[in-house]
């Protein structure tokens, strides 16, 4: 990294990611010039032709999504594209629990009792709908399906797919969120009515990438490549909170003007997943799209009512889980959670599952039992891929799909025996039994002396953080504390300072002051971060693990 001319500490993060000197330079520049063609696709430009097509001859589009956030900013972000060069256009969103997940013979049934579409578009959805894509052309539908979901080995008969894991060849564009191929749509759509029908170049798509930023870092996608260039955009356009109903979310979830990722994470899709979770998507759906910011705190306040219930079922869900654990499952032999209820919440435990995989460091399955007919949520972990796992177990379930991350499933509630322990073995084949420590993945070990004020003034170009693109995390040993103090309920903060006097502020979350060493020197496991505080920003390190020092 000495061609870069960069401090050790930034040669560690980048070394850590495999950046070497050819694409460092690309990591810190991302301009939007660096996304592909949105052609490169196949099916984006017949796809762009056909938009423009019903446009032309006044026909009416649908747009189906999903009820997660990065299904419902899909949506949004294709609706407020369409609608502003002139279409006739509606949205579809599911409910979770009326009309169930994706593309559905029974959604298409409904959206065409509303209205006589002759056009529909899936985002995040759709790739397996083969039934439902067959029954809408004998209706003469013709359906154009974007989705980034894996495909099954027969793809559907539709005019068209648009799905970088059908091919190979766009390895570099699988890791979009549904939410980044409705932009790639979108990106089509502009270019093909500049190019061929003269299109009035006012329109700005720069304007939606707050939506897609939304929706790619919520899907908890790689955040490299074109996620990277997108997010990274998208944040400015997020942070300057034009659409009223962002405006009125950010104000309602105390964000201030510079939103980062982990605030979309832990804030702003929490809320905006609520409303698929416990009521209706069509609310985060609406707020994101509406003009009216009297409008807009209204569906926020409603967000934020969904969310404070969310919470409550889930904590709820959490102590009935943690009970069957303790009395039905030996977590030393275990590599895996499973744990069923009877009509617990299935908005929740998706985040039931995902909190249990976080603690134990293990796959994760919560059912919830609704008579003879088990739904169920799964979580994994780094290097343990879900589908695979489930696709061992499949005689046994209804259904199943998702990510290699996260996935769903459906099984007779019957089976739920046989299926936990069959996905047990599996997982045990996969792992060897070794997934019970929690393992922290560090860039290096590092002075704090150098850990100065060049590291700190670079340590923003390194964002977007996320999955893929972690937080530098560093060990630093030989570090003495003082000024330690608690900071909230169960947290302490106060000052490191190393053997050469350099000292610096520190912050660790889950551990009170008295489960820290005392009169001794520390080696850490910990983030530099910037804190900005009132108007200030402090240079601190983020603990996420100690020990009294050898040194």
């Amino acid at each position: 990294m000495s061609r870069l001319n960069c401090s050790r500490p930034l040669a560690l993060f980048f070394a850590a990611r495999g950046i070497n000197h050819s694409s460092a330079d690309t990591f810190f520049q991302t301009p939007l010039q660096g996304l592909g063609d949105p052609y490169r696709i196949p099916g984006m430009k017949e796809s762009a032709k056909r938009l423009w097509d019903a446009i032309r001859i006044k026909e009416k589009i649908l747009i189906h999504g999903d009820y997660d956030t990065d299904g419902v900013t899909a949506a949004a972000l294709l609706y407020w594209v369409l609608s502003e060069n002139g279409a006739d256009v509606s949205c579809f969103l599911p409910d979770r629990f009326d009309d169930g997940y994706g593309f559905t013979v029974d959604s298409l049934a409904k959206a065409l009792a509303e209205s006589n579409y002759k056009l529909i578009v899936t985002v995040d959805c759709g790739i397996t709908s083969l039934e439902t894509i067959a029954v809408a052309k004998t209706r003469g539908v013709d359906v154009i399906v974007t989705d980034h979901h894996e495909p099954k080995e027969t793809l559907p008969d539709a005019f068209s797919v648009i799905n970088p894991k059908i091919h190979p060849d766009l390895s570099d564009l699988q890791i979009l969120a549904g939410v980044g191929i409705s932009f790639k749509l979108c990106h089509a759509f502009i270019k093909y009515g500049r190019e061929t029908l003269c299109l009035d170049e006012k329109f700005d798509l720069k304007d939606g990438l707050d939506l897609v930023a939304l929706g790619t870092v919520a899907d908890i996608v790689p955040l490299n490549g074109e996620n990277r260039i997108l997010v990274r955009n998208g944040l400015k356009v997020l942070s300057k909170q034009v659409r009223p109903g962002i405006r009125a979310l950010c104000e309602l979830a105390g964000l201030n003007a510079d939103i980062k990722a982990s605030d979309i994470t832990y804030c702003l899709a929490p809320r905006l997943n609520a409303a698929g979770r416990l009521g209706n998507a069509k609310v985060a759906f609406d707020l994101l799209n509406t003009g009216n910011i009297i409008e807009a705190y209204r569906l926020a306040e409603q967000l934020e009512d969904f969310n404070r219930k969310r919470q409550s079922k889930e904590e709820a869900i959490i102590t009935e889980a943690n009970e069957h654990l303790k009395s039905k499952m030996d977590l030393k032999e275990c590599c895996s959670i499973l744990v069923s209820g009877s009509n617990w919440h299935q908005g929740v435990i998706g985040i039931v599952a995902s909190r249990f995989a976080k603690e134990y460091n293990r796959p994760a399955i919560v059912f919830s039992i609704n008579g003879d007919v088990a739904l169920g949520s799964g979580r994994s972990v780094e290097n343990v891929n879900l589908l695979d796992i489930l696709a061992e177990c499949k005689d046994l379930l209804d259904r199943f799909g998702g990510h290699p991350m996260a996935a769903g499933l459906c099984l007779r509630t019957e089976n739920i025996p046989e299926f936990n322990k069959r996905f047990e073995q599996a997982v045990q084949n996969h792992t060897g039994k070794k997934l019970a420590i929690p393992r922290l993945d560090i860039d290096g070990e590092v002075d704090m002396s150098e850990l100065n004020g060049d590291f700190f003034s670079l340590l923003e170009k390194l964002e977007p953080f996320g999955y893929c693109n972690s937080q530098p995390l560093f060990r630093i040993n030989g570090l003495q504390p003082f000024k330690i103090a608690p900071a909230a309920s169960s947290h302490s903060r106060g000052f490191l300072k190393d053997k050469r006097e350099n000292i610096l502020q520190f912050i660790a979350f889950n551990r009170n002051v008295g489960t820290l060493p005392s009169q001794s020197l520390w080696d850490v496991v910990a983030s530099p971060q910037i804190n900005k505080f009132r108007g200030e920003s402090i240079p601190q390190l983020q603990i996420l693990d100690l020990c009294q020092s050898e040194q």
